[in-house]
């Protein structure tokens, strides 16, 4: 991009949360479910031309008509409403893909998982989902995100739910993949309420990265949690997390092999034990993370806190 500021904006630079540069050069689609439209516009439909005054209907056709590495960008417009009712609704199956959410707070578009068997898929490489929200319309939704292709990000999304009793059993399942990013995203379940098990679920995955995050709700197997073979090299830094539940469910639990970094990750619990108990970097170096689990004012649980 070029710019008239000096040296312009090598990081890149985000106006009203939209990021005006994206490694992205290839085609621009846009979408839109609503009534809001631009002068002159047509409705959203799949049978439009996807352009800004022709947009498509949904965010999965729009995928399709995308070309593999060509740098394309789905432009979703603020309150698009997607219904994410069935295993693969909305397929990320095209390379480079990136899905850029317009609008702040309840304008984002918004997936609603209305099933249990709904997920979002990102199955091709290097793809991309930005300023979204994902929100769980039903009881045990089993997975919201897999990420089943590596190198690719979720930035500025947010997790959350519709009502009491609504929730993702795993918001995220990263399986064998590597270059995985979750950055400036919150991820909400409810607080005190049992039903969410995972937050991000790490299976055999190689250089994932999870930055300034914030992680809150009752997770009763984890909120960061490592099963099945063990990643390697991983860097969690810089996320606040609190897991609400009591019996057992960890802060940060990784595989006793996981490998990599947690520097800086400010992690509360209301895990009855020690504060320790609730956080385990598996075989990753630890570096100032601080884990406190006191309530009293007699709520009890005082086991105070731990720096590591």
């Amino acid at each position: 991009m070029s710019s008239n500021y000096p040296g312009g904006f090598s990081s890149g630079v985000i106006i009203r949360g939209l990021p005006l540069t994206v490694a992205h050069p290839g085609e621009i689609f846009w979408v839109n479910s609503t009534a809001v439209l631009a002068k002159g516009a047509s409705a959203g439909s799949d049978g439009n031309k996807g352009d800004y005054k022709h947009p498509f209907a949904t965010i999965d056709y729009a995928v399709g008509r995308c070309l593999a590495n060509r740098g394309d960008i789905i432009m979703v417009m603020p309150g698009h409403s997607e219904d994410i009712d069935a295993d693969s609704a909305l397929d990320l199956d095209v390379a480079g893909v990136a899905v850029v959410g317009l609008g702040s707070g309840a304008d984002r578009p918004d997936l609603n998982f209305s099933a249990t068997a709904g997920t979002v898929e990102m199955d091709a490489a290097n793809c991309t989902l930005y300023n979204l929200t994902l929100t769980a319309d039903v009881s045990a939704v089993v997975v919201g995100v897999n990420i089943d292709a590596s190198g690719c990000t979720i930035d500025n999304c947010e997790f959350n739910f519709t009502s009491t009793g609504d929730d993702f059993k795993t918001m995220i399942d990263c399986d064998t993949v590597s270059d995985f990013t979750l950055s400036n995203s919150r991820l909400i379940g409810e607080d005190n309420v049992a039903g969410g098990l995972i937050g991000v679920r790490l299976d055999t995955d190689t250089h994932t990265l999870i930055e300034n995050n914030y992680i809150i709700g009752e997770f009763a197997t984890g909120s960061i949690v490592g099963e099945g073979a063990a990643g390697v090299q991983a860097l969690i830094r810089n996320n606040v997390i609190y897991n609400a539940d009591t019996a057992g469910g960890e802060v940060i639990d990784l595989n006793v092999a996981h490998t990599g970094m947690l520097v800086k990750n400010a992690c509360g619990t209301l895990f009855t034990t020690a504060p320790e108990t609730a956080f385990d970097p598996g075989s990753c170096l630890s570096i100032e993370n601080y884990v406190c689990n006191n309530v009293d004012e007699s709520g009890t649980i005082v086991p105070t806190g731990i720096s590591t």
